[in-house]
């Protein structure tokens, strides 16, 4: 594991980490972040970005979350769970997605799941609807 610092690898090659801080409740930038923080802002905001939606983005950029609502809920955990897993592998840092967890809450789907990186462990809960 790469310690939390300015840098981490992928593939041989070492690529920055730091990016501006958001701060999402006066909606500024603070300052700056990096390492785990750089990348937990950018989990953050690849799932709450519309795929296919916004010509600055690439198309690897952010989750589809389109044609889950008024699924049957079984049906809908396994596209959720594919729809996090393909926006979020999309960026290096990312190692694996595991263990998640649904639970309904209305017309939205809670979801709880495990994103193992460069920088170790977090726990990640969203809410899709």
């Amino acid at each position: 594991m790469i310690p939390d610092s300015e840098y981490y690898e992928t593939d041989g090659a070492v690529l920055p980490s730091k990016t501006y801080k958001i701060n999402f409740e006066e909606n500024r930038f603070d300052g700056f972040i990096e390492g785990e923080e750089a990348l937990q802002q950018a989990i953050y905001m690849a799932l709450r970005t519309e795929r296919y939606k916004y010509p600055i983005f690439s198309h690897n950029y952010g989750t589809d979350y389109s044609g889950i609502l008024g699924e049957e809920y079984m049906v809908a955990m396994g596209r959720i769970k594919t729809a996090v897993t393909d926006s979020l592998t999309a960026d290096d840092r990312i190692e694996k997605i595991d263990g998640f967890e649904f639970e309904k809450a209305g017309r939205k789907i809670k979801v709880k799941f495990t994103v193992t990186s460069v920088f170790g462990e977090t726990e990640i809960e969203t809410e899709v609807g």
